[in-house]
């Protein structure tokens, strides 16, 4: 590996990375998306193999199956997630629904709709991959007694991965643009997806075993308050045709009056070849009823 060329792509990814900073004001997170990432508690970034890699590091298709496909969802406290999506290494076709907040009325404050398109760039023999996912996103926002808004924005996300024989580094930027949704009822009001910036580390410690690191750079705006996300996973391959994986995320905010404090959440999740490229996927979170506690289930197809 050329490691000035690594160094490089790193420190203009990392010079953006610091210029999408600013901090969270009316905008909202959203919940992890993909069965199997959110099994390992979030720590994916530097993971991300797989069709559901556009919602988490899209440069991570390079180096991931020749083929991908998953559909999946996932359910927590106030949030939802959905999945269905497509990639090739070089290329990536993606739908994710998200909803997040507050009920309201049995409607959630935010419901965005993501349709993404995921260009991936090898920087030759380097072992570093850069991509950005195109979106189109369709944001429904709902308000106390007042009819729900929908509206239309472009945005767009990038990340880098870089791989070598011990695992890989990622960091991504989400959200870029922040679009905004306006509020029903108000006065011009509008509630904004956070711009986020993660990065993760992962390990493979034998050819069945991997371990994953995240961090969160930002903070996001969660219904029980701000969230900035700290994730350790684990997935290990105990026989042929079944994986198990698991992991702890919590929030590095802090407490206090806008704060979740920690808020530990414990994550399981299991996949079983029921043919030889196509997988059954399960995932639960457990712990503080202040995280993202819930369940999922998927199919992925990979090879």
């Amino acid at each position: 590996m050329c490691h000035s060329s690594v160094r490089s792509s790193l420190a203009l990814f990392l010079a953006l990375a610091a210029l999408l900073l600013p901090a969270a004001a009316r905008a909202q997170g959203d919940p992890p998306v993909g069965v199997r990432a959110a099994g390992m508690a979030g720590a994916f970034t530097a993971v991300a193999d797989d069709a559901t890699a556009p919602a988490w590091n899209p440069a991570g298709l390079a180096s991931g199956s020749y083929f991908s496909l998953a559909i999946d969802g996932n359910r927590f406290t106030h949030q939802s997630a959905l999945f269905a999506g497509m990639s090739t290494p070089p290329l990536g076709v993606s739908y994710w629904r998200t909803a997040t907040g507050e009920l309201n009325n049995s409607r959630n404050t935010l419901v965005a709709h993501n349709l993404g398109v995921s260009l991936v760039q090898s920087l030759g023999d380097t072992g570093v991959a850069i991509a950005t996912t195109l979106k189109l996103v369709r944001g429904v926002v709902s308000a106390e007694q007042e009819p729900s808004t929908a509206s239309n924005k472009f945005d767009a996300d990038v990340g880098i991965m870089v791989s070598g024989g011990f695992g890989q580094v990622g960091l991504t930027a989400r959200n870029l643009t922040r679009p905004a949704f306006l509020i029903p009822g108000s006065s011009g009001g509008t509630i904004q997806l956070d711009r986020k910036v993660r990065g993760g580390v992962s390990v493979h410690v034998n050819d069945r075993t991997m371990i994953a690191g995240d961090v969160e750079f930002t903070k996001a705006t969660a219904p029980s308050g701000t969230w900035r996300d700290a994730a350790i996973g684990v997935e290990v391959q105990p026989f042929d045709r079944t994986w198990v994986r698991g992991g702890f995320h919590w929030n590095t905010a802090g407490g206090g009056a806008s704060g979740t404090g920690a808020a530990p959440i414990a994550a399981f999740g299991a996949s079983y070849a029921i043919r030889a490229a196509l997988m059954a996927e399960a995932q639960a979170s457990v712990g503080s009823e202040r995280g993202n506690r819930g369940w999922g289930v998927g199919l992925r197809v990979a090879f």
